[in-house]
């Protein structure tokens, strides 16, 4: 998991292209990264988180080596989205940002993870600080990766041929 954390921080944070790309669709970029506790919904309990922000949540399935990774995509939205709103061009630009962060993120992977591929999308209807929308990705998962390397070939296999005749 940790491999997948460190390149989204790198995606996000570290890279100044993709940075830019926000800018250039007058967007502030993505400043804050961490892992998902609860901080929208209870930010008196955390350091305060600049946003935009995405926390991310990951759930493994290490029956079927499969992950799903919640990214919540916070943005502070202090305009009105109503169709009524003066504002109402620059109060829509979080779709943009939600696209682009997509984007950005639809087929990551790293080295215990495949390719992420788009799961859902929904709306953050509760109760939160920012407005908030949920992107869901799944992806196959490799806890250990030296596994992945010890599988053989169909040329390595000896076959003897009367091994049944020989058993009776």
């Amino acid at each position: 998991m940790k491999d997948l954390y460190l390149k989204l921080i790198e995606i996000f944070i570290e890279t100044p292209e993709n940075r830019q790309r926000f800018t250039d669709l007058g967007l502030d970029p993505v400043k804050h990264i961490d892992l998902y506790s609860g901080q929208d919904v209870n930010p008196e309990y955390f350091e305060l988180a600049v946003y935009p922000a995405l926390f991310i949540h990951f759930h493994i399935d290490h029956l079927v080596n499969e992950a799903t990774i919640t990214v919540r995509v916070c943005y502070e939205q202090l305009r009105d989205t109503s169709s009524v709103s003066a504002m109402q061009t620059e109060a829509l630009k979080f779709f943009d940002f939600i696209d682009l962060v997509d984007e950005l993120i639809t087929g990551t992977e790293s080295e215990s993870f495949g390719k992420l591929q788009p799961a859902t999308t929904d709306q953050q209807t509760e109760e939160t600080v920012t407005d908030e929308f949920i992107l869901t990705y799944t992806a196959s998962y490799q806890k250990n990766t030296a596994a992945r390397e010890s599988y053989g070939t169909y040329e390595d296999v000896d076959i003897q041929g009367k091994l049944y005749k020989n058993l009776l």
